[in-house]
């Protein structure tokens, strides 16, 4: 079967996570992703555990791409992005606005060049508007849409505190990726390209649905599933609290506790102990499953996140983790693409890339340029790698 976005040419100039996460996603579907590093190389290069000189955080965002290292401060290294530019599909950057103007490769230099293009550029507050300059990364954007004083009203904490996961980036990621294919198949169609100007504040407020209560003012909930004790450990019940007191009272034949009159407050209380005494009343744990399956609540077990990819029985049976070549010897795991189709295919084609890896491999193939041509770049430090990379010159005029 062939990969649904084969053929597609993404000239990626983005680093970090809401960028690459974007990228990783369309290189899963196929896309031949060429990753463009500046001299330094992305940041997360050295964020996690490195083996072969490549970290942890670098490689699962970064598998199956290929990668050139250009310095732009260079007219020489401006002028092969716009080649690059006039042969792909799609840009992606996460620089901030303007960035990519002043290096003479913002989106009218790369219009110019290919009508047809389909440009993301994301960031924090947006290409225009009054805070268009800010610097951004996920702790900032939820601590302004409100998420870290949801923490501190849930876990009762002293101060608010970051939320253990960057949903601000890995939210706009997809959304950038759900722009991108939308705009590609508008220019396929029209022959008409676009610029996509994609906020980390737009697309964290449009998929958080506790701002979205707030709109209407209605009250939220303090959280969205309450932990239980349970015989073999700690169980989450996910749901309406109201609606699975119902099921515990009318299917599972657990009395309510609650005297007359009483308030809310006392009747909530009463009711979560007399729940955790019924879970607590199993034998076993295997039982104890049986009857919440049976009277068709939602549960969950409550892992450790060091032992998940152990316990979490769905994670081997649907391949949720799939290994890549370490650049060492061995194999290392990444986890794998969502997506799984009848008719295509999807998911990792190879490990993540060196700095300037492929500096050869990919301009031959993007531009038919002669490596000849790509030593005299490397000459003039326009092209950069790491020695690690193993790139030789293909030139035999060098040797």
């Amino acid at each position: 079967m062939s990969f649904p976005l084969e053929g597609i040419k993404v000239l990626d100039f983005t680093r970090v996570l809401a960028g690459p996460f974007a990228t990783r996603i369309l290189a899963d579907l196929g896309a031949d992703v060429l990753k463009v590093e500046p001299p330094e190389g992305d940041m997360t290069r050295n964020v996690g555990r490195r083996i072969a000189g490549l970290s942890g955080y670098f490689t699962q965002q970064n598998v199956g791409k290929r990668a050139i290292c250009i310095d732009l401060t260079q007219l020489e290294g401006q002028a092969l992005v716009r080649r690059l530019a006039a042969e792909a599909d799609i840009v992606t950057e996460n620089f901030r606005p303007g960035v990519m103007d002043g290096f003479n490769v913002g989106w009218k230099d790369l219009k110019a060049v290919n009508p047809k293009l389909v440009m993301l550029s994301i960031s924090g507050f947006g290409q225009e508007g009054p805070e268009r300059e800010r610097a951004s990364y996920a702790p900032i954007i939820h601590a302004e849409m409100g998420l870290l004083e949801r923490q501190q009203f849930v876990s009762g904490a002293e101060r608010p505190v970051d939320i253990a996961l960057s949903v601000a980036d890995t939210s706009t990621g997809m959304h950038g990726a759900i722009g991108v294919l939308a705009a590609l198949h508008h220019s396929q169609r029209t022959g008409q390209g676009q610029h996509i100007d994609m906020a980390m504040i737009n697309a964290l407020l449009f998929t958080d649905d506790y701002v979205h209560a707030a709109i209407d003012k209605v009250s939220i909930p303090k959280a969205g599933g309450v932990v239980f004790n349970a015989t073999g450990g700690p169980i989450m019940l996910a749901g309406d609290e109201k609606w699975y007191w119902r099921v515990f009272n009318t299917r599972a034949g657990l009395a309510d506790p609650t005297p007359d009159g009483a308030d809310l407050p006392t009747k909530i209380r009463m009711r979560r102990t007399a729940i955790e005494d019924y879970l607590l009343s199993f034998p076993d744990r295997e039982s104890l499953i049986a009857k919440l399956n049976e009277v068709n609540l939602a549960w969950g077990d409550v892992f450790n996140h060091r032992d998940v990819l152990d316990k979490q029985a769905s994670i081997e049976a649907r391949q949720i983790l799939t290994e890549v070549d370490d650049r060492d010897g061995g194999r290392r795991r990444v986890t794998n693409t969502p997506y799984r189709f009848s008719d295509a295919d999807a998911g990792v084609r190879g490990p993540a890339a060196h700095r300037g890896e492929h500096n050869y491999d990919a301009l031959q193939d993007w531009l038919g340029i002669t490596a000849g041509e790509i030593d005299a770049l490397h000459q003039q430090g326009v092209l950069l790698f790491d020695e690690v990379a193993g790139v030789e010159s293909l030139s035999t005029e060098s040797d």
